[in-house]
């Protein structure tokens, strides 16, 4: 089984510390980042992203945007993230409507699905096709702090019921990140866990076991 990391950004992190760790972690050969901010305005998020696209773009990477397809089209962005709240926000669904061939032909369209076992297997797919599903949380985390964490006998049900790649979310870290995956799932995110802590070598040293 291939193992791979999606590196999501913590909300609130100044841009050049974000540049920093952003670019130790594409020396290291992970590839996949989210751009997430809960705390700036629009504009803000805008210019952070397209600083963000332009390092991630020479090293070869992917860049997702959290919560607007608007910015990720802008800025050509390789996709966005979206939960089920955010997909129904007028805007975002006025804007995917008015972009769905482009959308759906040249983006990575992501749906946040908790532990929702109905929407695992039926996502919304009348406008777009979901490229992948986010599932969890799987703990407690800083970003998360209301998520439902899983039941045991819950967390690897996603993989039995849904063809689509899924990713594995929430409070994991690099002292758990084992156990998620040897649940069977292939692509794990992780946020403060990557970003916050010193423990990017023992990452990478351990996805090349």
């Amino acid at each position: 089984m291939m193992k791979s990391i999606y590196a999501i950004t913590p909300s609130g992190m100044e841009i050049k510390n974000l540049i920093k760790e952003i670019e130790k972690m594409l020396d290291h050969g992970i590839r996949l980042f989210q751009y997430r901010e809960k705390y700036l305005n629009e504009d803000q998020i805008k210019d952070n992203a397209s600083l963000l696209l332009e390092i991630i773009k020479k090293n070869e990477g992917k860049l997702i945007i959290n919560d607007s397809p608007k910015i990720a089209v802008e800025i050509g962005a390789d996709g966005f993230h979206l939960g089920m709240e955010d997909y129904l926000k007028p805007k975002n669904l006025k804007f995917i409507k008015e972009h769905r061939e482009t959308i759906n032909s040249d983006y990575i369209k992501g749906l946040s699905c908790k532990w929702d076992f109905e929407l695992i297997k039926n996502p919304p797919e009348e406008i777009i096709t979901w490229n992948y599903l986010g599932i969890g949380a799987f703990y407690e985390s800083r970003t998360k702090t209301s998520a439902k964490t899983a039941e045991d006998k819950d967390i690897s049900f996603p993989l039995k019921i849904t063809t689509k790649p899924l990713v594995a979310i929430g409070g994991i870290n690099f002292d758990n990140m084992s156990r998620v995956f040897s649940l069977g799932y292939e692509t794990i995110a992780l946020s403060d866990g990557i970003f916050l802590k010193n423990d990017l070598k023992k990452i990478v040293k351990y996805l090349s076991l």
